[in-house]
């Protein structure tokens, strides 16, 4: 007969790896987002009135002032999650690896198996504090990406804005008009840059020098500076976006191929034993025929 206790337990185990999969997995597209993209991250969203942030949320905005904790602000702007997010996603971590341990200890005693009392609570904190740095490999994982993602966006851009200086627009028309071509994130952020700083009544340029120091990204603070050169003094700057978009698509064409030389090399381990193993797999039979 099956122990209600272990039936429990198995409930129990399932529940937590439910919670773990359902947090793990790409959150759906957040439509509040749309309504506040002229703020500056998503962090400083104004708070509604008709709207409380969840439970969870709050737990995070209360643990980003703990002693010792780093936030990474332009890893998490790149992939736009909000801080208090990230902190809710560290904590569930530890959490995780804090309870593990005892979970285990307690499904051991169950099934009569007999394991050191005290070995839960050695490995509670030992796991709690591995997991914990979890989320930001996570997070930097996907800042990587999206900061490519980012960099042949603002290549593209800047073509786009030669094309509009060539057609005789004006360096602010210019800025805003290929802005409004792409779709993307990248974009989009840029449309939300342009917004922002017309909103407070500054030149277009000052809102991609805000974003590309959100962000951490010198080519866009190369757009700023170039636009900001033409609007200031006229200087024609045609040439110069070109040269830049040039340059910008030939360091992301040798990342590529430094990505994929890499990636060559990993495979010649496996290939090798792979080889090994075959040859094995064939000279086996004969040389066992013959010293047998």
């Amino acid at each position: 007969m099956i122990s209600p206790w272990s039936v429990l337990a198995g409930a129990v185990a399932a529940g937590g790896v439910a919670l773990l999969i359902a947090e793990l997995r790409p959150a759906p597209p957040d439509l509040r987002q749309a309504l506040d993209r002229l703020h500056r991250t998503p962090a400083e969203r104004a708070a509604d009135p008709d709207e409380r942030p969840r439970w969870y949320d709050r737990i995070g905005e209360r643990s980003i002032g703990l002693r010792g904790v780093s936030l990474p602000h332009r890893e998490l702007a790149l992939i736009g999650r909000a801080p208090a997010r990230f902190m809710v996603h560290k904590l569930l971590f530890a959490a995780i690896g804090l309870l593990l341990p005892a979970y285990l200890g307690a499904m051991a005693v169950l099934m009569d198996i007999g394991l050191p009392f005290a070995l839960p609570l050695l490995a509670g904190p030992l796991l709690a504090g591995l997991l914990w740095f979890v989320p930001d490999g996570i997070v930097r994982g996907e800042a990587k990406e999206a900061r490519s993602e980012y960099l042949h966006g603002i290549a593209a851009y800047l073509e786009l804005v030669a094309l509009e200086r060539a057609a005789d627009c004006g360096p602010a028309e210019a800025l805003r008009r290929a802005a409004a071509v792409g779709r993307g994130t990248v974009f989009r952020r840029i449309r939300d840059a342009l917004d922002r700083a017309a909103t407070d009544r500054l030149p277009p340029w000052a809102g991609l020098d805000a974003l590309a120091e959100e962000l951490g990204l010198s080519p866009l603070q190369d757009v700023a500076d170039i636009m900001r050169l033409s609007g200031t003094d006229g200087a024609a700057v045609y040439d110069t976006l070109r040269a830049r978009a040039k340059g910008l698509r030939g360091e992301l064409l040798a990342e590529d191929l430094a990505r994929a030389n890499a990636d060559s090399e990993r495979m010649v381990a496996p290939g090798a034993a792979l080889t090994l193993l075959m040859t094995v797999l064939i000279v086996f039979p004969a040389l066992h025929q013959m010293l047998n």
